[in-house]
This record gives structure tokens, sequence and C-alpha cells, in this order.
């Protein structure tokens, strides 16, 4: 009798939600590969679309900044009378062939401040391609010389030298220690002393009935104001604060005596006046001056004492 073997075929479960089983049956092999059965990577097609996302942004900023569309085709300036608009353009720093967006303003501003006649300075870009600079210039309120040398110099209300000029023009005349012409954009001046030879000047008419027509303020910082009558007024020294304040004492001396007819201003006869000490101020004379003394052998040279005190 032959015996038959019977072999049965179950059906295969299925596996649930249609998925297929991913692991090898007792005793098979993969047919497949790992990798193969892995969900596809599609995060390098993102980042090739990040790619020429970006590349197509710097294309256009490239044209942008430069190409015709936005490049700068006027600057407009007002304010300015010592500087045309081409020299105040080429100190802020602007160029004709650059685009509007690469101006920066605060910058821009920053150079025109380094200018010595300009004291303030606006720069906006305009689009689609114009800038508009506004600035306003240091008026010159004196005029400043080293020592007997003729050559002119402007000085700002903060001492500053503005430039070379041929002529005062009415503006306060001062001359400095001669140590040779200053630069220009140099100090020539403390401020505070400036400001107080122009309050003087103005002052003076109204004060004692004169006009001044200059100062020499000296290397020991001896202040003398010289009246356009040719007299002089000798103020001392004016370096502390203290002296500076005590120009106000000797201005109301000037004033007092003056009042009391102890001097007249207006006399072809008066030399100087003198308040230094502003208590006891001295007046003097042409005809009171003394005689020259007769010529006396020279005696043997002595050593020069120091010329400030």
């Amino acid at each position: 009798m032959k015996f038959r073997r019977r072999s049965s075929v179950l059906p295969r479960a299925p596996w649930p939600y249609g998925l297929e089983r991913t692991e090898p049956l007792k005793g098979q092999l993969w047919t497949r590969s790992e990798k193969a059965l892995r969900p596809p990577d599609v995060h390098w097609a993102w980042r090739g679309l990040a790619v020429a996302a970006a590349g197509l942004e710097a294309s256009l900023l490239i044209w942008l900044w430069f190409g015709p569309a936005l490049g700068l085709r006027s600057v407009e300036v007002t304010g300015a009378h010592h500087l045309n608009a081409s020299q105040v353009a080429t100190a802020a720093g602007i160029s004709s062939h650059g685009s509007v967006l690469a101006i920066d303003g605060e910058s821009a501003r920053d150079h025109l401040l380094n200018q010595v006649w300009i004291r303030t300075a606006t720069v906006e870009p305009e689009l689609p391609g114009s800038v508009v600079i506004q600035v306003s210039e240091w008026e010159p309120i004196a005029v400043y010389h080293a020592g007997t040398s003729s050559k002119l110099f402007l000085l700002s209300s903060q001492a500053i030298v503005l430039g070379s000029t041929p002529t005062s023009g009415g503006l306060v005349d001062i001359q400095g220690p001669g140590v040779g012409d200053p630069h220009i954009g140099e100090r020539a001046l403390d401020p505070q002393l400036l400001t107080a030879l122009v309050n003087i000047q103005r002052a003076m008419p109204t004060l004692i009935g004169q006009d001044v027509g200059g100062f020499i303020f000296d290397s020991c910082g001896d202040l003398t104001l010289i009246a356009k009558r040719g007299w002089k007024i000798y103020f001392g020294r004016v370096l502390t604060p203290e002296e500076f304040a005590s120009l106000r004492d000797k201005l109301t001396a000037l004033k007092a005596i003056s009042g009391n007819g102890n001097v007249r201003y207006d006399s072809p006869d008066l030399l100087y006046v003198n308040v230094m000490n502003p208590s006891e101020p001295a007046v003097g004379y042409k005809s009171r001056q003394p005689a020259p003394a007769s010529p006396l052998p020279s005696p043997a040279p002595t050593p020069s004492p120091s010329p400030c005190k």
C-alpha cells in the first residue's frame, strides 16, 4: 500500500491596512536591499530649489545694485556757499556711477562733518535715483593773524581756522602770538576767549562810545584792545577762569572813569587806559610821557629775563 504525503497549503493571512511583510520568512533570504525598501529621500530636491531661489535673488540684487534701474541720476545740494554741489557730493563720498541703494546716509553725513566749513549735514537717498543733501556752514566771526604777519584767516565761533581771506570785512581782528601762520582746520584760540572778544567789540560803542580796531593776545596771555583812534586798553592776563571772570569788572571800570569825567576817550592825546587792576585804573596821555633820556654807554650784557611774569 502506498502512502501519499498530503500537503497542506494554507492561505497567507492578509496584513492589516494592505501592508506587505517586510521580514523574511524562516529560512528565506532578502531578495531586495534594505536601501531599496526605504522611502525616497526628498531633501535634496528641496535643497536644490532653495539654491536656485538664492541664486535668483542674488542675481536680482546685483541687477538692482549695478543696473540702470536704480542708478544715481541727480544730487540736490542746499545750504552750501563756500563749497559747490560737486565738492559737497565728493566730500560725502557719493559717486555718480553708483546705485542709490549703495548710499549710506549716516556714513555720508559723517564724511561731510569732517569738512571745516560744514557745521551740520543730512544726506537722504530717495528712490528711484536721487540724493538730497542739506548742509549748514560755519559763519566766520573773526579774522586772525599770527604776530606781524599780514595773512588773515577766518575763524568760526569755535575758533577753528576756516580759510584765508584778503580782508577782515568788518570782523573782529585778532593778533595772536607770532608763532607762524595757523593751519586750516586747527584751533587758533580758546573758544571762550574768542567769544569774550566778540562781545567786547559789540559792547564798546554803547559802553564808552568808541569802536574797536582789534585785539592783541600775546604769548604770555596778556590781552590788549586797540581802539580805532589808536589808543589802547590793557586788560592784563586772560587765561584762567578767574581772569576771564574779571573782564566784567574791568569793562565796568572803563565805563566808570568815563562817567566821572576822568578820561575823554575821543581825545587825540589819549595813549592808553590800564584796567589790569579794575579798582585802580590808570590813564596815560601822549603829552605827559617823559622825554627820552640822553644816550648812555651800553652796559655789559646781562641774561634777559623771561618775557612772561
